[in-house]
């Protein structure tokens, strides 16, 4: 007895040993994890008398990070036990508090809180707008901590949730998957349950039956070996409707029956789910005066516990049950009700607004994958360096401490890799130097010889056609003249692109990929913003590096599409060049090709960074990054070849 009392004592008063303000703040947060803990037990009544004394007391404290606290947890909880107008009320409390004190992470799992209630009340376009704003501040984060990272997960939960409000089954699984994959990554079992529940709905509408019961098993194991009655329901439910589907009505029955022995009331919207999957098993075996039992009884609990986009197949499914008993009146109803519902929550104004918002989403986020890419590689390699650092300075020490020779020896030896290094350098800018003198010097005699050569030929071809082209030969031969003559353009362009002394490097890359297209082939440039200032041998190297990745992809990706981007950051220019090709195995190309290395070496002497993303199936990623003039005039100096401008045909 003398231990239960002095354990309500500690949970009344906590932490005697802090200053008041200290217990009073921290005591907030204890009594919102009550509040949390009562909830997961089932307890609702309990756990809104906690976040009620939680909100008070933060009030009175004016505690503004306990009120935070209060109104995020607090709305989740009115969320789901089905009060979506108070809940949307201490969501934006949430957020405004959030906004006041600048805290990002909270304001987007604010926007998420009130993106969950306009989806609940039918508003789908709201709930977008709002996920899309939570997704943005998340993903802005360069460094999420997990926590950040979990609360990114239900973000897009929650929007793999709203396009299968929307029949948009691709982006629903898509968006699920996504989700899944950062679960994965926090190696956190009850979020990838979380997470397979939508993959499982979204194989199921789609028809992937057999999929959909193996992730509705292991979504079942979880929340079997986690203890989370809510998890297991669903999991039981929707198990449940895929046997309906697959036609094997006595298990669908039994595991709806599993479902409903434990459904406790306090979890208000899984009856119904139970109730009407009954009901329509009954109805497809032919029984429509039991389905109509149970349609009845879950009806009348989903008008108050359902949201508004769950409402649409209980009324098509009952319209269906009253046909099906003759009641035709009935069935008219229900079924003009599922009509008007229907379209007001998935017309296709709706859905383009939304989906318009979506691809603005994946466009900044697309950006900030690969400006986070680019980070830490960045990251990697001053790791890296700093690890080979402490290694050099350690072996050093111990060289010079134990083996003094040793290290004369050491010495040397660096001084002779030094001079070899230099001396391949040396070869390398020797054989650049002499590939552009072999190109410039090949397209002016393309261009003196060969072309002049064409030329002549077309005039004298012109003078004959007026008198003496009856049967049309000169014209046709004038015109394989004209293809030849813009062939050889094409390639002394390639050779010696002269543009990038005229028109400007941006151009002299943009007309290079022009080009290139052919009919089996597209290859999209895009240059974004303004461009460092590069010094024009820079300028060429680079050039023939895109020219390369670009000539690679014709001879051995067989891609149809493929992308060259360009954008400067900071006074870098960050170079992508991507394909939908065939791809390859990156780590054997290195060891047995010279065509990466050579890729290499002349990025290498622009002192830039290369990182090529392949592998068989699915594609090739190229990313390099080149510094400003700024900061590699060494580069410049080293990647300087012979350039000799040709005149324009």
């Amino acid at each position: 007895m003398y231990a239960h009392y002095l354990l309500l004592w500690l949970i009344a008063f906590p932490f005697t040993n802090a200053p008041r303000g200290a217990r009073d703040t921290t005591y907030v947060f204890h009594l919102i994890d009550l509040a949390k803990n009562q909830q997961k037990k089932g307890m609702p009544d309990s756990a809104e008398y906690y976040f009620k004394r939680a909100g008070e007391l933060a009030d009175a404290l004016s505690f503004d990070n306990g009120q935070l606290a209060v109104a995020g947890n607090y709305s989740v909880f009115l969320y789901e036990q089905v009060r979506f107008d108070e809940a949307m009320t201490y969501a934006e409390r949430a957020l405004s508090i959030s906004k006041r004190l600048r805290n990002r992470p909270k304001t987007a799992a604010a926007y998420n809180t009130i993106a969950l209630q306009h989806q609940a009340r039918g508003r789908l376009t709201a709930a977008a707008e709002h996920l899309i704003k939570a997704l943005n501040i998340s993903n802005e984060i360069q460094r999420p901590t997990r926590h950040q990272l979990s609360d990114r997960r239900k973000y897009l939960n929650n929007l793999s949730s709203l396009f299968l409000d929307l029949d948009d089954l691709d982006k629903g699984l898509q968006y699920a998957w996504q989700s899944f994959e950062i679960a994965e990554q926090l190696r956190d079992t009850i979020s990838m349950g979380n997470s397979l529940i939508n993959v499982m709905v979204a194989e199921a509408m789609s028809g992937n039956l057999s999929d959909a019961v193996r992730h509705g098993h292991q979504y079942l194991q979880i929340g079997q070996s986690f203890g989370d009655r809510q998890m297991e329901i669903k999991a039981l439910n929707n198990l449940a409707d895929v046997y309906r589907m697959q036609r094997n009505y006595p298990l669908a029955l039994e595991t709806f029956q599993k479902a409903l022995a434990i459904t406790p009331k306090s979890m208000p919207g899984n009856e119904v789910y139970t109730l009407s999957g009954i009901s329509q098993v009954f109805k497809e075996m032919g029984n429509p005066q039991e389905a109509k039992l149970y349609f009845k009884k879950a009806f009348k609990l989903a008008e108050t516990e359902l949201a508004k986009p769950q409402l649409i197949d209980m009324f098509l499914a009952g319209a269906a049950i009253e046909e099906a008993l003759g009641n035709y009146k009935e069935a008219l109803t229900l079924h003009r009700r599922h009509v008007l519902l229907k379209d007001s929550l998935r017309n296709q104004e709706i859905q383009k607004t939304i989906q318009e918002l979506e691809v603005k989403y994946e466009t900044a986020q697309h950006r900030n994958s690969i400006a986070e890419r680019d980070l830490k590689i960045l990251e990697q390699a001053a790791e890296l360096d700093r690890k080979n650092k402490w290694l050099v300075i350690y072996i050093s020490t111990v060289v010079i401490l134990i083996f003094g020779w040793g290290g004369l020896r050491l010495f040397h030896l660096q001084k002779r890799r030094t001079k070899s290094t230099e001396l391949q350098k040396q070869l390398i800018e020797a054989q650049l130097k002499g590939e552009e003198k072999e190109r410039a010097r090949t397209a002016k005699e393309l261009h003196d010889g060969v072309a002049s050569i064409l030329s002549a030929a077309r005039m004298q071809i012109h003078t004959q056609i007026a008198d003496h082209d009856r049967s049309g030969i000169f014209r046709e031969i004038s015109q394989l003249i004209e293809i030849a003559t813009r062939e050889v353009r094409n390639i002394s362009h390639n050779l010696a692109p002269e543009m990038i002394l005229r028109e400007g490097f941006a151009y002299a890359i943009q007309s290079f990929c022009r080009r290139i297209q052919k009919p089996n082939f597209r290859l999209h440039c895009y240059v974004i913003g303004p461009l460092p200032e590069l010094h024009k041998n820079t300028q060429l190297a680079i050039y023939r590096i895109i020219q390369e990745c670009v000539t690679n992809i014709l001879k051995h990706a067989e891609a149809t599409e493929g992308i060259v981007q360009l954008a400067e950051e900071q006074g870098r220019l960050l170079i992508t060049v991507e394909d939908n090709g065939k791809g390859f195995a990156v780590e054997k190309s290195w060891e047995k090709g010279i065509g990466l290395a050579n890729l290499q070496a002349r990025i290498s002497l622009l002192q830039g960074t290369l990182d090529i993303r392949s592998c068989p199936g699915k594609g090739t990623s190229i990313f390099v990054e080149i510094h400003g003039d700024a900061q590699n005039k060494q580069a410049s100096d080293a990647a300087s070849s012979v350039l000799e401008t040709i005149p324009l045909f």
